[in-house]
């Protein structure tokens, strides 16, 4: 029995003969770009480089199929990639396959990228980290506690103990060493407040329910170690990718009690919502906030903190109302916050064209810690071009590249293929 590798023509046949009897009429050339194994795929299409005529051509098939109860016309398409894909269970291949109308072009290239090439949602050559492991600068930033920062004058560490008490009878704290031993984890010498203090030593974790009101109805304790949460929200936890976040930059707290920031190990997390997001101490407050102010960590922002309460007393007697925290002003972009950056370019996304363009003239930036190729979804840039110049990026650099291996269909097929697909043609009147 003939055992399926991702490295013979047999495995992808059946497939570039559906993708090539799936295409619009008149088609001389279809490509599909993507991901198959793993027992699931994904990717594009292309007919001729257009990515429009397929989805409306597939539309009347569909239409036609739903009247009479036929296949739909991806049938034939996702039967062969769901036996690709299940064949090949501990690989997910990016590869870019090939069908001609005549069947003497149809080729499969196999795609394996270096560890520097980040693929994306539209294309699989998305950008290149041309220095391993770098963030954008406001990634990098840090915050610092201030010396001179003090609790709001609501701050009251035994309300907070008697709140947590009355609400948590079972309740186990944490030992005074284990607080201790969170408060060294943090930079620069950063102060616990005795609010926080206070509530770790009554509960080490677990749920702090106030009331079902429309008040603050309480939280989830974030464990002192071991919990994800304290990670979630620092800057590299916060970075995806470059094409994404190079120019992300936090909301600005327009009363200046937040200072901006992507994130920081001093918004120190001490509750959670079960949503995702967090409550958190301020250990670095702004110049008109309060150390061990409550801000806010929402999941679905990728920066920045938002004020929420002058103090954890505040926040859990007071009970400050759940509504929104009032969102800050946005910045339009990280040169408003930074000013010009001169040559220091550290990202630029350019058309494949523009960066070989740049490569053969000597212009990219030595500043450049990364490099995108600027995606579009109805014309993604051809993979060709996109891995040409994104090998030669990497070669500046003395990176690793992308390797390709090219599969073709064997002498004499492409004629028997064609044949096959015109009777077909003609049997359905195309």
């Amino acid at each position: 029995m003939w055992a399926m590798t991702v490295t013979d023509w047999q495995t992808w046949a059946p497939f570039a003969d559906a993708l090539r009897r799936s295409a619009p009429p008149g088609t001389r050339t279809s490509e599909f770009v993507g991901t198959v194994g793993g027992g699931a795929w994904q990717g594009t299409y292309l007919d001729d480089g257009d990515a429009a005529a397929r989805r409306e051509h597939h539309r009347a098939l569909a239409l036609e199929a739903a009247r009479s109860g036929g296949p739909g016309p991806r049938a034939e398409l996702e039967d062969a990639l769901r036996t690709v894909a299940a064949g090949l269970p501990d690989t997910e291949q990016l590869v870019r396959v090939t069908a001609t109308a005549d069947g003497a072009g149809d080729a499969v290239e196999l795609i394996t990228l270096p560890s520097a090439v980040v693929s994306g949602p539209v294309s699989p050559v998305l950008e290149v980290v041309l220095e391993p492991g770098a963030l954008p600068a406001q990634h990098r930033a840090t915050l610092a506690p201030r010396a001179d920062a003090e609790p709001a004058p609501s701050s009251d560490p035994e309300a907070v103990a008697r709140v947590v008490r009355e609400r948590m009878p079972d309740a186990v704290g944490a030992t005074p060493d284990e607080i201790e031993a969170a408060r060294a984890l943090l930079p620069g010498g950063a102060r616990l407040p005795d609010e926080v203090r206070a509530l770790y030593s009554v509960a080490a974790s677990g749920a702090l329910k106030l009331g079902d009101d429309d008040r603050f109805a309480g939280f989830e304790i974030v464990p002192l170690s071991g919990s994800s949460l304290r990670e979630s929200f620092l800057p590299a936890a916060r970075f995806g990718t470059w094409s994404a976040d190079a120019d992300v930059v936090a909301p600005e707290d327009p009363d200046a009690r937040v200072q901006q920031a992507v994130g920081s190990p001093l918004w120190f997390p001490v509750g959670t919502d079960g949503a995702g997001n967090v409550y958190a101490v301020d250990l670095a407050p702004g110049p008109a906030g309060h150390l061990g102010q409550v801000v806010f960590l929402d999941h679905e922002e990728r920066a920045g903190a938002r004020y929420r309460a002058d103090s954890l007393a505040a926040l859990l007697v007071e009970r400050v109302p759940a509504g929104a925290p009032a969102r800050a002003a946005e910045a339009s972009s990280a040169a408003d916050i930074a000013g010009p950056t001169g040559d220091a370019v550290e990202f630029l996304a350019l058309d494949p064209a523009d960066w070989t363009a740049r490569l053969e003239a000597g212009t990219v930036p030595e500043s450049l810690k990364a490099a995108g190729l600027v995606p579009d979804r109805e014309r993604p840039p051809a993979l060709t071009e996109a891995i040409r110049a994104a090998n030669g990026l990497l070669a500046l650099r003395g990176l690793p590249t992308i390797e390709v291996t090219r599969l073709t269909r064997p002498a004499g097929e492409g004629r028997r293929g064609a044949r096959r697909r015109g009777m077909l043609a003609r049997l359905l009147g195309r």
